[in-house]
């Protein structure tokens, strides 16, 4: 009863440190507060800034105004009909040296064709940046699969090679005896002393290879790993549309309309401005302070009828239109192609894994009886070494079906633009 309470206690003592252990879960939500992926949102944003902008351009601006002007001969206030003043009777001239001018401007439009297509181009901008941001997201996430799962690939064969070594290490310690004996020549021992340096070397480069993974992991989320973390598929991958084919159409929708946008500038315009203003100064006749207020009201249009630069400001759109459209078709053909080469591989890989470890199983069988073999004379030492390096192959090739799954579910997660933290736990 003493021992289960220890036993207990010391369970409870380490939940914390397990509870804060990280997992994919965590990795993966910690790539999308990365600096990176913040300023990819921020992007999209701004696109969002630059829709309301464009539809900002439809409303009416009301501007107000003031200044205070200097003339070297007396100007006018505003334009003066000869009956306003009684100039023999010695009234004030509205005209002055020295003009205060104050009001409001307001200039609306009522048509101009070329403002409703940019916020069009906008708005499919904003498709495309939207599109683009998750790209970014779950492509990062996908490297995270992928790293993680190579980090696993690594960990488990540098306990496979630590478990060869330690089999050849009772070799080694057995034949020294008999070398020592003179009963085996000291070849056979430095044989095993080799194949002992090369593992010895294989596990340096993992422990290498590990330390460039963990750095990799670190920057896409931040997060220091001591170890790989455990992972399982919860679901497939959940197919669709291409990812970057809705972000393709969208840039080529936003191009189409930058195409009518050019021609839209052979519209006319039409607009409305009106001006409220006061004007004030001192009459050069009398001295006297004078006060004219002076506002207008109009509707104003424009018709372009010869600018060369329009012709060729809509061949150059032409020409990215159609760009963009083969580019389309052609990335069309690739991820269709790319995505049905992804899902064929998966039930190969899946033969793989249990091929991997059939091979993996009779591989060890054979060393059991190798060992004896060995033991009893019956096998050179060659042969031997064979059969422990066999066993280290099979579980290397069985170890990289796994990376392989995981790195194919990654691929087509990106494809189709499906959040891996839906997919993975």
């Amino acid at each position: 009863m003493k021992h289960l309470t220890i036993l207990f206690a010391l369970m409870l003592w380490s939940l914390p440190a397990l509870a804060g252990e990280p997992t994919i879960g965590s990795l993966l939500k910690a790539v999308a507060e990365q600096p990176d992926i913040k300023a990819s949102t921020l992007d999209v944003q701004a696109t969002d800034t630059r829709l309301r902008q464009a539809h900002a351009e439809l409303f009416p601006k009301l501007t107000a105004f003031g200044s205070y002007e200097f003339y070297n001969s007396p100007t006018n206030l505003r334009p003066m009909p000869p009956t306003e003043v009684n100039i023999a009777g010695g009234e004030s001239i509205p005209f002055s040296k020295q003009i205060t001018r104050y009001g409001l401007r307001v200039d609306m439009p009522i048509f101009i064709k070329k403002l409703y297509t940019l916020a069009d181009q906008v708005r499919q901008l904003q498709q495309a940046s939207r599109a683009g941001h998750k790209l970014r997201l779950v492509t990062r996430q996908a490297s995270v699969i992928s790293l993680n799962a190579a980090l696993a690939f690594n960990g488990h064969l540098d306990k496979a090679i630590a478990a060869r070594i330690e089999s050849l290490r009772k070799t080694r310690d057995d034949l020294q005896v008999a070398v020592n004996n003179g009963r085996t020549s000291e070849a056979e021992l430095l044989k095993v002393e080799t194949l002992l340096n090369d593992l010895n070397k294989q596990r340096n480069d993992l422990q290498r290879q590990a330390i460039s993974l963990k750095n990799q992991l670190l920057q896409l989320t931040g997060i220091r790993l001591e170890h790989f973390v455990m992972m399982t598929q919860k679901r497939p991958v959940a197919e669709g549309e291409f990812l970057k084919l809705t972000q393709q159409k969208a840039e080529v929708a936003a191009t189409e309309k930058e195409l009518q946008g050019e021609k839209d500038r052979r519209f006319p315009v039409l607009k409305l401005e009106g001006v409220v203003s006061g004007n004030r100064g001192e009459a050069y006749n009398t001295g006297s302070s004078i006060d004219r207020d002076y506002d207008y009201l109009g509707i104003k249009l424009s018709l372009p009828i010869f600018d060369r630069s329009l012709s060729t400001s809509i061949d150059q759109a032409e020409i990215r239109l159609r760009r963009k459209r083969q580019q389309l078709a052609q990335l069309r053909i690739d991820l269709t192609s790319e995505a049905a080469s992804l899902k064929n591989q998966l039930p190969v890989i899946d033969r793989s894994n249990k091929l991997a470890q059939t091979t993996l199983d009779n591989n060890r069988r054979l060393l059991d009886i190798a060992k004896v073999a060995y033991r009893n004379g019956r096998m050179s030492t060659e042969e031997y070494l064979r059969f422990e390096t066999g066993v280290l192959d099979a579980e290397a090739a069985l170890h990289q079906t796994h990376v392989d799954h995981w790195q194919v579910i990654s691929q087509l997660a990106v494809l189709y633009g499906d959040d891996l933290t839906g997919v993975v736990q």
